[in-house]
């Protein structure tokens, strides 16, 4: 290894650099250094050359010098008259370096040869690598507190984080009359982040975005919980069950190629780079890797593919992809490990959806679809229903809608047709239940419809009611169900009904004026509207309303930017259990309100208590004044040089001055 920072001294020899003006690039990331070539005499030098260039030329442009070498440098060793066992390679540009050394690292020219290449830049860390390897210093334990102690709140509170200009905020939701707002903040910071905050699904972890890669907080104390340096991430997606956290990055501007790691895999818990994936396409956005529900699987489109990773190895699952010819979307089940995919008509085969289960490739359900002109999937949260929206062309003017409803529950996965008679703008799944919600009609007054999948417990898709013409383009349910906000975003300009989908009600109707973001929290009690200065520079701020439409908390904020409830992860109950709760709610309701009344009370006498207070210290602060009034009554008269204490001694004069300002007198006009 020493020999080779000697060859490296000769080719900068400065007699070679005599008269040499131009500015020399010191950089030398298009040069590689190819180590364990075959030691041979002068003679086969050539051949072996010819060999490398052979080799290498189909990786990339190799920078001919005009000698033998062919743009190859391989040193002698002019006292054994041999080969010293490795050789320089200039490419024409950095890319085709790179390409060079991720390919043939580990490349076998016979079982006696395997190269070892790596960039001319990184060849000084190599030589001054010890011989003797030194294990480094374990590193100290450090105790990360519990990273859930949110979820112990004994209110049962929940949390949110805000961002306005350069400060970070995250509060307790607690709109109480008597809570105040030092007790609401949990944690605060200035430039917490550069560009946004994201939650873990589960909310174990807050995300901060910085320029060298993210930073992972958790804890009480929202403690530095992991840092991924990827450089210039611009997008982060973590695995259902926050295993893993995937970072992109891409070009700034479009068309820039460049070689990078575009995602990067990482172990949340470790900070262990699993596996980095690149990409020179040079395009402006990344499409992201999609997530099984358990985490085992990932997965993403390709040319007439899927490549499925599994994530113990991070290899595409059996060394081969999923052949799909012509894929054009797909989307895993949220509770099994099965995906969906649309594939469009491909030369004579008709447009189809096909779900397809994992690891076993076994096709579970195939539907044929004709005159397709968009397709549109969405999975029940719980993954009972697959919905298929098929928008299809009759004719030039014509075009009709239907759902295609798959039952994936049910045996052979039997599929019923919905058909709509006019144009679907919206589809939303009730989170838990078994009814959905379609906006349908000519805008900008659509018609509102819920259907359930269920007839008196019988599967088949019945109609509960519409609500014609309403001002309205978002569907928001409630995580819970039962409730859902239809609301009329961007040109409709913030107007939102709350409507109750058990008794087919409205419950409130109001507005946010300009709101641009809307989010349920994680329980389905308190809904926030806000005004997000990414889309709209005026009235910036937030309102948190309760599920019922009724105004919690209004906070108005100049350069307003997010605000994301923290999520809660999946409940321990089972639905029997939770059916079972929601039956006996009455009893459990009688302990609470119980408490709210206790909490009222307390309120109460803590604000007489207060006004009591404020009188006292009123009435001793009058009284002391009185004191001192009558202890410097004789120094008072002394220096007035009168007696001017009482009021009777004193008349009032009223005296008005009247002063002409300025005259002026002009003549308008004559009869």
């Amino acid at each position: 290894r020493h020999s080779l920072a000697r060859e490296r001294a000769k080719m900068h020899d400065d007699e070679e650099l005599e008269g040499f003006d131009g500015k020399l690039d010191m950089s030398m990331d298009t040069v590689i250094v190819v180590d364990n070539l075959p030691v041979v005499p002068p003679a086969k030098v050539d051949k072996l050359i010819g060999v490398l260039h052979k080799l290498y030329s189909k990786i990339g442009d190799i920078v001919d010098d005009g000698t033998n070498g062919k743009g190859i440098f391989m040193p002698l060793d002019e006292g054994k008259g041999e080969t010293k066992g490795f050789a320089f390679i200039e490419f024409s540009n950095k890319k085709d370096a790179a390409h060079a050394v991720n390919q043939t690292d580990g490349h076998m020219l016979d079982k006696a040869h395997v190269f070892s290449v790596c960039k001319f830049t990184e060849l000084a860390r190599i030589i001054d690598a010890p011989d003797q390897y030194v294990a480094p210093e374990p590193l100290e334990p450090t105790e990360r507190g519990n990273l859930r102690q949110w979820l112990l709140d004994d209110k049962a509170r929940d949390q949110y984080v805000i961002r306005y200009a350069e400060e970070s905020e995250v509060l307790w939701c607690d709109p109480a009359p008597d809570a105040k707002e030092a007790d609401k903040r949990v944690h605060a910071r200035k430039k917490w982040t550069e560009t946004g905050h994201m939650w873990s699904p589960h909310g174990t972890y807050i995300a901060t975005f910085h320029r060298p890669g993210i930073r992972l907080w958790g804890g009480e104390k929202f403690e530095a919980a992991g840092r991924f340096m990827h450089n210039n991430v611009k997008r982060i997606e973590f695995s259902p069950r926050e295993t893993y956290v995937v970072t992109y990055t891409w070009p700034d501007r479009p068309g820039d190629v460049e070689e990078f790691d575009s995602a990067i895999v990482w172990d949340v818990r470790t900070g262990e780079k699993k596996r980095a994936f690149k990409d020179d396409s040079g395009k402006e956005n990344v499409e992201p890797f999609k997530w099984s529900h358990d985490d085992k699987y990932f997965a993403k489109m390709v040319d007439d593919a899927i490549q499925v990773y599994s994530s113990d190895d991070m290899k595409i699952l059996d060394k081969k992809s999923f052949k799909v010819p012509g894929v054009r979307d797909f989307c895993w089940s949220p509770t099994q490990n099965c995906f969906s995919a649309y594939v469009p008509t491909f030369e004579q085969n008709p447009a189809r959806v096909v779900v397809t289960e994992v690891p076993s490739r076994k096709e579970l359900k195939q539907k044929n679809l004709v005159n397709i002109s968009d397709v549109n999937m969405q999975w029940h949260p719980d993954g009972t229903y697959l919905c298929v929206k098929v928008d299809r062309q009759k004719s030039k003017k014509t075009t009709t809608f239907s759902l295609e409803m798959f039952r994936m529950k049910d045996k052979d996965i039997p599929i019923e047709v919905l058909e709509i008679p006019t144009n679907v703008h919206g589809f939303a799944w009730e989170p838990k239940g078994h009814r959905f919600c379609l906006l349908h009609g000519e805008p900008p007054r659509l018609d509102v419809s819920f259907y359930t999948m269920l007839k008196e417990g019988k599967p088949m898709v019945t109609h509960l009611k519409t609500l014609e013409k309403k001002s309205v383009n978002e569907i928001y349910w409630s995580p819970a169900g039962h409730h859902v906000v239809l609301a009329g975003m961007k040109n409709l300009n913030g107007v939102l009904n709350f409507y109750s989908v058990d008794d087919m009600e409205t419950i409130a109707e109001d507005e946010h004026f300009m709101c641009t973001d809307l989010e349920w929290d994680p329980t389905g009690r308190y809904v926030t509207t806000y005004v997000s200065a990414f889309r709209q520079p005026m009235e910036n701020g937030f309102t948190i309303w309760n599920f019922a439409g009724k105004r919690q908390t209004v906070v108005n904020r100049e350069k307003f930017f997010q605000f994301l409830w923290r999520p809660r992860p999946p409940s321990l109950l089972t639905n029997k259990q939770e059916r079972e709760i929601r039956k006996n709610l009455p009893e459990f309701s009688a302990k609470y309100l119980e408490e709210d009344r206790k909490a009222k009370e307390l309120a109460d006498t803590a604000h007489i208590r207060e006004k009591e207070e404020k009188r006292r210290v009123f009435n001793l602060g009058e009284e002391k004044r009185k004191k001192l009034y009558v202890e410097w009554q004789k120094e008072r008269r002394e220096i007035r040089g009168c007696v001017t204490d009482d009021e009777e001694w004193y008349e009032l004069v009223e005296e008005t001055f009247e002063e002409m300002i300025e005259s002026n007198e002009e003549i308008v006009g004559t009869l």
